[in-house]
């Protein structure tokens, strides 16, 4: 069944035939009324560079829409691969930071000559370095929040491409459906057509040979009335 809202758009070949039928139509209106056949040139001439004019439009309307979707695809791209490089990178400071702390906490503990000013200074800057570390932590879980973020942004912009190419798929397919609907119709007409020529060719086999069977009939009742004419 045709769906309503899905109809067919002209391909090439379809407007060439037209353009043709236009142009010779013209020509045949020259020869007899010259004035309309101008008007109809000048007509067909504004319909071609207006129709033209659709076509670049709507091309460039989708190049600009691709580029946009490309730039806007790369630009979350770029984001999401320096938030996760960031976050690597504080977690790595971090990291340096823990081993520093370590590595002082050591060398305070086996020192036990040392005074209470150099202690109280090793405990100052072990506290110091704890704030650093905890002020790389938070930029490292902000960094992998930013990435998780993106990473849906990302997903979801899949998601969108996805739906447009199967948007896509699903018009190729309906518009399809009209050539289809056309094969079934002719093929459901010459099953049509084969079944009358079947049944018309049985009927008339059928009176072929009951008439054949009544020719004979006739012809043994003839024979049987002449063998009781002579008895």
């Amino acid at each position: 069944m045709s769906a309503p809202g899905n109809k067919p758009k002209p391909d090439s070949q379809t407007l060439l035939i037209g353009l043709g039928i236009y142009l010779t139509f013209t020509i045949l209106v020259m020869r007899f009324m010259p004035g309309l056949a101008v008007m109809l040139l000048v007509l067909g001439l504004i319909g071609m560079l207006t129709y033209s004019g659709w076509l670049m439009s709507k091309g460039m309307r989708g190049k600009v829409s691709k580029k946009a979707k490309d730039d806007f695809a790369g630009r979350i791209q770029l984001r999401f691969q320096d938030c996760q490089g960031k976050e690597e990178k504080f977690r790595s400071e971090a990291e340096q930071i823990r081993l520093s702390i370590s590595t002082l906490r050591d060398d305070l503990d086996r020192s036990s000559a040392a005074g209470e000013d150099e202690r109280g200074r090793a405990e100052n800057v072990i506290k110091e370095l704890e704030a650093e570390f905890n002020l790389r932590h938070a930029k490292a879980s902000f960094f992998a929040d930013c990435a998780a973020k993106l990473k849906i942004l990302m997903d979801r912009y899949q998601l969108q491409e996805s739906i447009s190419a199967r948007k896509q798929e699903l018009e190729a397919l309906r518009s399809a459906n009209f050539d289809d609907e056309a094969t079934l119709e002719e093929t459901r007409y010459h099953l049509e057509r084969d079944t009358i020529e079947l049944d018309t060719i049985a009927e008339l086999s059928k009176e072929a040979f009951v008439s054949f069977k009544a020719e004979q009939a006739d012809e043994l009742r003839v024979r049987l009335e002449k063998l009781r004419s002579r008895l």
